[in-house]
């Protein structure tokens, strides 16, 4: 493959990985219009978003054997027509289930699309350039949850919330376009390919529906949904013991054999509740707490999207010179530093510098956990490594937005009094994002055992 080629193709898996991950928080702009335009439940709203990371978290683990049974570029220029299709069709829709079924389709794309083109970049990139490869999919990765809620602010505002469905589609007919004028070829069939782990896929399914179904057990009866917590946990132990005794597994037990690697999925989930749960978080904090408008919710998360992407391309050209390890350490520090900043929202400049802060520590932390996970495990593994991290990346993040929702109702029904200089209504906010914090404080103690 030529050089212009190889740069076509970069781009077309980047940006095909933007569109379909940008569509996880374009529609956190349009829940508080969506709350009123059909008089539902913020919880209601939530599965919006809650559907969508749940379809992901399930759909992650099968990207690595449909690539090797059908070939990956066929399966990512096929996700991505998919992907096209459900959203334009959601966008027309005036029914609530279509619309969530439209979700739930747009994460089947978004959780096998990432995994794709994560391990499609990896296997192409030079020795000792790991780092500023995997800067270039963290620009598709990250900020594109980072630039949806901007996006949308202003789609909002203009035309309407049904229009934040239609965000992804240009840049998803733009890496289709790039694909078709590359033609990457398919790699042979690998050898040893078996069937489809059914049986693991439909306990991890299991495990995802109880996660969402909890909060709407919570509110009918706390005992049930101690029952529910118990049997997550049996299951979670009969999902493990059957990845150990499948021939093909889901998620390759013998990953996390290798403590380094560990030490990366625990920073991994934590990451996935930080970054999704604030970026569900900071619009509503805006919006709801504060009484800002959708416009300049979208101009702050512009800001921090600018942020972002200037910390991703550094954190890369870091992580090839120096320790991965202390790349990590400093965004898992800095987010850490901006949740504290988003609990105390005395000022909108203060609320800004935590923004910015918060996306500055999500750019370190990207480039520089993968590069460590990937030099953890033999290139045997790489393509199941990748899955496992995507998993365990929107795993994180569907668990953070259902206990973030959770915690937010219930501390809104305590009607908690605000600060001197900031509004009552923000308390929850404030709460959670210290408790966000302090998560991010235990998974920098965790990140010292990197490689």
């Amino acid at each position: 493959m030529s050089r212009a080629n190889s740069r076509m193709t970069t781009a077309a898996l980047v940006i095909g990985a933007f569109a379909v991950v940008m569509s996880a928080t374009t529609i956190n702009v349009a829940i508080t219009p969506m709350m009123r335009d059909f008089a539902i439940s913020h919880y209601l709203a939530q599965q919006f978003s809650s559907v969508f990371l749940g379809m992901t978290v399930v759909c992650a683990p099968l990207a690595a054997w449909v690539a090797d049974r059908f070939g990956a570029w066929r399966v990512f220029r096929y996700l991505l027509l998919l992907y096209v299709l459900v959203s334009v069709l959601a966008g027309f829709s005036d029914s609530l289930a279509s619309m969530l079924i439209a979700r739930a389709l747009q994460g089947v794309c978004g959780g096998i699309i990432q995994p794709l083109s994560l391990f499609l970049i990896l296997e192409s990139a030079l020795p000792g350039k790991q780092g500023r490869t995997m800067s270039m999919f963290g620009l598709g990765v990250v900020m594109a949850p980072a630039l949806g809620p901007t996006l949308a602010g202003f789609v909002v505002e203009l035309v309407g919330w049904r229009y934040t469905f239609w965000l992804g589609v240009p840049p998803a007919l733009i890496a289709l376009g790039l694909a078709a004028w590359a033609r990457p070829v398919d790699q042979a069939r690998r050898a040893g390919q078996g069937r489809l782990d059914f049986p693991g896929l439909i306990l991890l399914a299991g495990l995802v529906t109880m996660v969402f179904a909890w909060p709407l057990l919570l509110a009918y009866s706390a005992w049930l949904a101690a029952v529910l917590v118990v049997a997550w946990l049996l299951l979670l132990v009969l999902f493990w013991r059957q990845q150990e005794r499948s021939v093909e597994s889901l998620i390759t037990p013998t990953l996390f054999r290798y403590p380094q690697f560990l030490s990366g999925i625990l920073v991994t989930v934590a990451y996935g509740a930080g970054m999704y749960g604030s970026m569900f978080l900071v619009p509503l904090l805006l919006q709801d707490g504060l009484g800002e408008s959708a416009v300049v919710t979208g101009n702050l998360m512009l800001l921090g999207g600018l942020a972002l992407a200037l910390s991703i391309q550094l954190a890369g050209q870091l992580v090839d010179r120096f320790s991965p390890r202390l790349v990590v350490m400093i965004g898992l520090a800095c987010f850490a530093l901006s949740c504290l900043l988003l609990a105390l929202p005395v000022s909108m400049e203060l609320i800004a510098l935590g923004i910015v802060l918060g996306r500055i520590g999500l750019g370190m932390i990207i480039p520089s956990l993968y590069t460590a996970m990937v030099r953890a495990v033999p290139n045997e593994l790489l393509r199941r490594g990748t899955v496992v991290t995507t998993l365990l990346r929107q795993a994180g993040g569907a668990l953070g937005i259902t206990l973030i929702g959770v915690l937010l109702s219930g501390l809104s029904a305590l009607s908690l009094p605000g600060g001197s200089v900031w509004p009552a209504a923000s308390a929850p906010y404030s709460v959670i994002f210290a408790l966000l914090g302090l998560l991010f404080l235990w998974a920098l103690w965790v990140s010292r055992r990197l490689a």
